[in-house]
């Protein structure tokens, strides 16, 4: 008592210091509202009943409710003395903070109460729950200031649905304990068995001990069902908890089981005609938010009981076989697996719409390989031609003087595709027909040639007759006698250069496809990334938005949910950053990159997809890698493609041994990173064509992903190469240089 005076002092002396900023406001104080349960606080049926009156009474804010839970704990204690003892302790225990309403959860508890109000709270309002009409029966007439919500427990309905769903059923064995809630339960329904006197038999184990009433259950003849409400005390004396008995009835007995209570659903037990907690809890908090705005008891309409709705457990009706059509259209269903088409809909549509995107980017990749065959039939016929062309001597051939000008037949310095001979005497003036930005390349070749001997090849560009650029390729030598002139030819290779930057761009365009369709697959880890940050911003808008509704608000407290927000907001938007620079298309971007940091972020976009493919990841990261020049979008698409395809080898591996990876070593001038797998391996026989294009082992794979991969480890400057593993699986590894190895 003297500790909870120096909180309360304390408490007081804050609250004046955060108002000392406003002079003459007065807060009114919290209105406590007492919640007293019969038995323990572990009880399923009194935590769905606390979840859901704490629920209702926080959506009135403005009444500034405080409150509290005891918990009477019967059976396990009882007597007289115990309940004077807890009406001592309840009552020092709220002597500052005196109830307004009392909540009393089950009969014992309203018995508590009832016995004790006038030595406990004489002025609080009472209000009852979860107590049933044979409860009431055993306690006193309630006064008029005394209101509530009967909890009838549906035995009659319960069996007779039973018969509905089973109507071969001939025998009923009711199961209950040894303590008064379960010798109660016991009287009530040998009472409502009467009414089945001419269609069933029924047999009451009551109070058997353990091993016992297992054999029993064991034992049952097919037209019987099992009845039972769970029970509180055994007959070998343990006490238990009725879902744990209930689960041990279930599991016990080879027939059907049938219960009363909505929070035995799962434990076994087929269903039964039940009332719901979670809305006893709501009707209470409605009474008592009503007494509170100072409604008077009797005006406050209540209904007379809870309505009890049949509850089944699918797995139990098919389980013991049950017609689906048995069913009636009004039972609450749980744990019905839905439909593949409810369970996997948006799925599948995103599914059809990616296959669609694969077919028309399929369809122009067929395409564009159509084309690209041609123009290489077409380079092959050009290329033919000017064999013939060199052959019968008409190239276009040039002699060029750097040095004095001499006499002699002389053109001008003409850019055109004409297989000629022509003399040009000047090569200054031949330089300037070339475009300006390839004239010093030129140059350069030429004096080189000039100076080594050496043969002399370079690619210029001049402007065509039409006025766009077309690009030549001279071939020559220096003159043996003669240090200041050139023999050699030319030609117009503008149709080679157009294909080489069509096929480029093929190339990009086929490495942001496959990048496209990978993250496709990868839509769930995508997905798992924005959660996160988006649920955080959301439950700390949520939490500003309920201290706003306090006096007076913590400021310090919105700040740091302030900053939350803020935070994870930024990490949302650096997830979309990432994306956004995977889906976008470009070209090669050299950058200092962190070979470690990359393998983590792309492990991060894979996560979900891995863990829902029951695949385990393991990083051994090189510390200290030094940074490499790479394109950082690129290299990632080589991460995804080898993690994608090492899950895919890893689809018949037994889960437990299905295991990925992930290693990064520092080998001589290069990093290596390497992926490795626990699946079947690649066939030695196969395994140099498995970077070949068009060539895959899956079925209906395209066979580009890995010659891609390839393709992005080349053009920077370094290596893929695959081994299968002695302890089994395959091992991709990718060589990049370092920066002072290049």
């Amino acid at each position: 008592m003297r500790n909870g005076w120096r909180y309360v002092l304390l408490s007081l002396l804050v609250a004046g210091l955060m108002n000392s900023g406003n002079t003459g406001a007065q807060t009114a104080a919290a209105r406590t509202v007492l919640v007293l349960f019969s038995n323990g606080r572990l009880l399923p049926a009194n935590v769905e009943i606390d979840r859901s009156l704490a629920a209702k009474l926080a959506s009135r804010p403005d009444l500034r409710t405080d409150l509290s839970v005891e918990f009477l704990d019967t059976p396990k204690f009882g007597g007289e003395a115990y309940a004077a003892t807890m009406a001592t302790y309840l009552r020092d225990k709220y002597a500052a903070n005196t109830p307004e309403v009392i909540i009393a959860i089950g009969p014992e508890a309203l018995e508590f109460v009832m016995s004790k109000r006038e030595q406990l709270f004489p002025g609080a309002w009472v209000v009852h729950s979860s107590i049933s009409k044979e409860g009431f029966q055993a306690l006193p007439p309630l006064p008029p200031d005394v209101i509530g919500v009967r909890l009838d427990l549906d035995f009659i309905g319960t069996v007779e649905n039973a018969l509905r769903l089973q109507p071969t059923t001939r025998r009923v064995a009711v199961v209950t304990g040894t303590s008064a809630w379960d010798r109660g339960w016991e009287s009530w329904a040998r009472r409502d068995a009467a009414r089945f006197a001419d269609r069933l038999s029924f047999d009451f184990l009551a109070g058997l001990p353990t091993a016992e009433l297992k054999a029993i259950l064991g034992k049952l003849p097919a037209d019987s069902i099992v009845f039972t409400p769970g029970f509180f005390r055994d007959g070998d004396g343990r006490l238990v908890v009725p879902m744990e008995s209930v689960r041990f009835v279930a599991a016990a007995s080879t027939v059907p089981v049938y219960g009363l209570y909505p929070t035995h659903m799962g434990t076994g037990v087929v269903g039964g005609n039940m009332a719901s907690f979670a809305e006893a809890g709501e009707l209470a908090a409605q009474a008592a938010i009503g007494l509170l705005d100072g409604a008077a008891p009797g005006s406050i309409e209540l209904p007379k009981s809870m309505p009890n709705r049949l509850q089944l457990d699918w797995r139990q009706v098919q389980r013991w076989g049950i017609p689906p059509q048995a069913v009636p259209p009004s039972a609450v269903v749980h744990f019905k697996e839905p439909s593949f088409w409810e369970s996997y809909r948006q799925y599948l549509l995103v599914a059809a719409a990616l296959f669609l995107i694969q077919s028309v980017l399929i369809a122009a990749l067929l395409v564009e390989r159509r084309r690209r065959r041609r123009t290489a039939a077409a380079l092959a016929q050009s290329e033919q031609r000017m064999n013939l062309a060199a052959q019968a001597a008409r190239l276009s051939m040039w002699i060029w003087n750097l040095g004095r000008k001499t006499d002699g037949p002389r053109t001008p310095a003409r850019r055109s595709t004409d297989v000629r001979l022509e003399y040009v005497n000047d090569f200054d003036e031949l330089l300037a027909g070339v475009l300006p930005e390839d004239r010093d390349a030129l140059r350069a070749a030429v004096q080189q040639a000039l100076a080594t001997g050496e043969a002399m090849e370079v690619d210029y560009r001049v402007a065509g007759a039409d006025g766009e650029a077309r690009w030549m390729k001279a071939r020559g030598r220096a003159s043996q006698d003669n240090g200041q002139r050139l023999f050699g030819v030319t030609l117009d290779i503008t149709p080679q250069k157009r294909a080489e930057a069509q096929a480029e761009q093929d190339r990009t365009a086929l490495r942001h496809m496959t990048r496209v369709s990978l993250l496709g697959k990868l839509s769930a880890s995508i997905a798992h990334q924005l959660n996160q940050p988006l649920a955080s911003i959301l439950s700390n808008a949520e939490a500003a938005q309920t201290m706003l509704r306090r006096e007076p608000v913590d400021l310090a407290e919105l700040r740091a949910i302030c900053d939350d927000i803020v935070a994870e907001d930024h990490r949302a938007a650096e997830v979309i950053r990432r994306l956004g620079a995977l889906f976008k298309r470009g070209q090669l971007q050299l950058a200092p990159l962190d070979v470690n940091e990359l393998v983590r972020d792309t492990l991060d976009l894979t996560r979900t997809n891995l863990l829902t493919r029951h695949v385990t990841t393991l990083t051994r990261l090189a510390p200290d890698l030094p940074k490499i020049d790479g394109d950082r979008v690129q290299l990632q698409q080589l991460l995804l493609n080898l993690i994608v395809n090492a899950a895919d080898a890893m689809e018949a591996t037994p889960e437990a041994e299905r295991r990925l990876t992930l290693s990064t070593a520092l080998s001589g001038t290069h990093i290596e990173v390497c992926v490795a797998d626990r699946g079947p391996g690649v066939p030695a026989s196969v395994l140099d064509n498995v970077f070949d294009a068009f060539w895959s082992t899956k079925p209906g794979g395209m066979g580009m992903g890995l010659a891609i991969c390839r393709s992005i480890a080349l053009a920077h400057r370094g290596s893929l190469s695959s081994f299968n593993a002695a302890e089994g699986g395959a091992v991709f590894c990718v060589l990049l240089p370092m920066p002072s190895a290049t």
